[in-house]
């Protein structure tokens, strides 16, 4: 039996128009704080599925992403999903957590950690990455933080970050996990936005907490002692519901006073870590 809910919104490709019509400007506060609670929800709903759950939307685009009339986004047509198997996502979890503590030490530049380096390498040629022959040494980690990182200003191995210079880590790969492919597009959609956004994203620092969840329960299970209360994710949920809510009621303000809340947001969203978002799903 198919069961399906009717969402009231509108797709992300016709968002800025939504938006004209209900007279928000797209480059207002209130316009800018929706892209950034859009940019959390897509990055925390994907680091669950793909790490945490195994399946997950496989044809992200911005007509499968719903701006929902409360506030929420939803992902639509499950059409098409990817299974990533559990050694691969445990691979995976590690490179988040590599990446993260990469970009924690601020090692770049001149303070690279070739240690540090070498163990992202030795991750992604885990995962099934392949270079040309010739390639420099940095090339599996550079294509790691190239894909996972787009915080960086620069790549190691002399690459550059932008995909269409010469000089791109993507020109040396001579073939990538077909399993991590429809990652790889997940990833792509999420720096697309912040690009777009103007923000500086790290999916590796976002994921690094879900991946450090994953590998924990995994330790936990082959202790005799079982795995630990799940006590973080209770008071996630919590949290979730409790923006979900709050949300609500910001929308259901006047328009001068809801511009007025979404500019103090916007400040303070800037100056702390990245807002929460609320993401709903369906088939």
């Amino acid at each position: 039996v198919l069961v399906m809910d009717y969402w009231r919104g509108e797709p992300l490709s016709r968002a800025v128009e939504a938006m004209e019509a209900r007279g928000i400007d797209p480059d207002s506060p209130e316009a800018q704080l929706f892209g950034r609670k859009l940019l959390s929800a897509l990055t925390e709903a994907f680091g669950l599925t793909i790490l945490e759950g195994g399946f997950f939307h496989a044809d992200p685009h911005p007509g499968n992403i719903f701006v929902l009339d409360d506030g929420r986004v939803g992902l639509i047509d499950f059409g098409q999903v990817k299974q990533i198997g559990a050694r691969a996502s445990t691979t995976l979890a590690k490179v988040m957590v590599a990446l993260a503590a990469r970009g924690a030490g601020g090692g770049e530049g001149e303070d690279e950690d070739e240690a540090q380096l070498d163990e992202i390498s030795r991750l992604a040629l885990e995962l099934g990455v392949r270079l040309r022959d010739g390639s420099p040494r940095e090339g599996p980690a550079a294509t790691a933080i190239w894909l996972f990182d787009g915080s960086v200003d620069t790549l190691p191995g002399g690459f550059d970050t932008n995909e269409l210079s010469p000089n791109s880590p993507v020109k040396v790969l001579q073939s990538f996990p077909q399993e991590l492919t429809l990652v790889g597009r997940s990833t792509v959609l999420i720096k697309g936005i912040a690009s777009r956004l103007g923000v500086r994203w790290s999916l590796a620092s976002e994921w690094a907490p879900i991946a450090r969840r994953l590998l924990a329960r995994q330790s936990a299970a082959r202790s005799p002692f079982g795995a630990p209360p799940r006590l973080r994710s209770i008071v996630r949920l919590l949290g979730q519901w409790a923006a979900a809510k709050l949300s609500a009621v910001v929308l259901a303000l006047p328009p001068p006073l809801r511009r007025l809340v979404a500019a103090v947001a916007l400040r303070c969203s800037k100056r702390g870590s990245s807002p929460t978002g609320q993401l709903a799903t369906q088939s």
